[in-house]
C-alpha cells in the first residue's frame, strides 16, 4: 500500500495549493517553512490519509489502465470553469513491494502517443516531475523513491498491472 504519510501529504499539498488550507494554520507563512515535526501538521496529514480510505473519496478510483488515468485527468483539467474532481495519484512497484503517492496537476500531450502527467512529489518539493504514459502501448513509467534519502527506482506498469491509480 501507499505509505500513509505520502497519501496524506499528497492530499494536503493539493489543499494548500488550491488555498483551501493555509500553512499559517500550522504556524508558518509558506509550506517550505513547515517542519514535519510540527504535531498539528502531522495530525492534519494523518487526517487526510484517513479520509482517502473512507467514503466518498475511496468510492472513486481509476486504475483500470494508464489510458483511463490520462483520459480522466484530461477531462478534469479541461473542465470549465473549474475541475469537477481533484485527484491524488498512487504509483506502485510492479510486484507491489513499494508504493508512493503524488499529486497530479496537468497533462501534456508531447506527441506520438506520449502524455506527460505533471506531478508534485513531496520528496522533491521544488520540482515539477513527470509520469510518462505511452497511450498507444498503454504503459507508464516514473522514477521515484518512497524516501528522499534513498535512491530512486523505476516504477512502471501497463493495463494488466493496475499499478497506476488516481483517487
Amino acid at each position: 500500500d501507499v505509505c500513509s504519510s505520502d497519501l496524506g501529504m499528497a492530499v494536503l499539498s493539493l489543499l494548500m495549493y488550491s488555498e483551501r488550507v493555509d500553512p499559517g494554520d500550522f504556524g508558518a507563512s509558506s509550506t517550505h517553512d513547515l517542519p514535519l515535526t510540527n504535531e498539528a501538521l502531522q495530525r492534519e496529514i494523518a487526517l487526510w490519509w484517513a479520509t482517502q480510505a473512507t467514503w466518498p473519496a475511496a468510492s472513486v478510483k481509476i486504475n483500470e489502465s494508464p489510458q483511463a488515468v490520462v483520459d480522466a485527468l484530461i477531462e478534469t483539467y479541461t473542465s470549465y470553469p473549474a475541475p469537477a474532481e481533484e485527484w491524488v495519484m498512487g504509483i506502485y512497484m510492479s510486484d507491489f513491494s513499494g508504493g508512493h503517492a503524488i499529486t497530479p496537476f496537468a497533462v501534456e500531450d508531447v506527441g506520438d502517443g506520449i502524455y506527460n502527467i505533471l506531478v508534485y512529489d513531496n520528496n522533491w518539493p521544488d520540482q515539477s516531475r513527470v509520469v510518462e504514459v505511452d497511450y498507444d502501448a498503454n504503459t507508464w513509467r516514473y522514477q521515484a523513491s518512497t524516501n528522499p534519502n534513498e535512491p530512486e527506482s523505476l516504477y512502471e506498469g501497463d493495463q494488466s498491472t493496475q499499478t497506476l491509480e488516481i483517487v
